[in-house]
């Protein structure tokens, strides 16, 4: 599969390529904050809850986690607690590699992860997107995860909704 994002140059590809983990990589550095608190993680939050809603065909559980405290969360009609599961273990993998986990994906697919991942369970990590760290000031805050769509397609649609909510703050 492969998609188009807000960024036409930035194509979501199944075909994991070098380039494509350096694109991930810039992506991430981009969608950095300056500030991000507890009224920010709400925000947002209910702007990817909202746009969820919005969509006819699947419905996004969304979940913000700050400082190590669930921040926000929004279990929506449509999804399940295998969403919740999913959550989970998007989190465990963006908070042991600080990195979107799709970018850990594309890493793994390449070869450039060390066995340590490969200690656990093989559902304990997610090796596909839909969770993104939160970078303040270049310091690890927390991350957002979403799970309900095909796994590209979640990860897009953090970006695409942190681009949103930057845009709306001016930031």
């Amino acid at each position: 599969m492969t998609y188009i994002f807000y960024n036409e140059s930035m194509v979501y590809s199944e075909n994991y390529t070098e380039d494509f983990l350096e694109a991930l990589v810039k992506e991430q550095e981009e969608l950095s904050f300056s500030s991000f608190g507890l009224e920010d993680a709400y925000s947002l939050g209910t702007l990817l809850h909202d746009e969820s809603m919005r969509m006819e065909e699947k419905r996004v559980s969304v979940r913000i986690v700050l400082d190590d405290m669930i921040a926000y969360q929004s279990i929506v009609p449509g999804t399940s607690k295998r969403n919740e599961e999913w959550m989970d273990r998007k989190r465990r993998t963006v908070e042991k590699s600080g990195k979107a986990s799709l970018i850990v994906a594309a890493e793994k697919s390449l070869g450039l992860i060390d066995s340590s991942w490969e200690s656990k369970e093989e559902d304990y990590y997610a090796f596909c997107g839909g969770g993104f760290p939160i970078y303040v000031d270049s310091s690890y805050r927390g991350s957002i995860f979403v799970s309900g769509l095909p796994h590209l397609l979640d990860h897009a649609f953090i970006v695409g909704n942190i681009v949103k909510y930057k845009e709306m703050k001016g930031i």
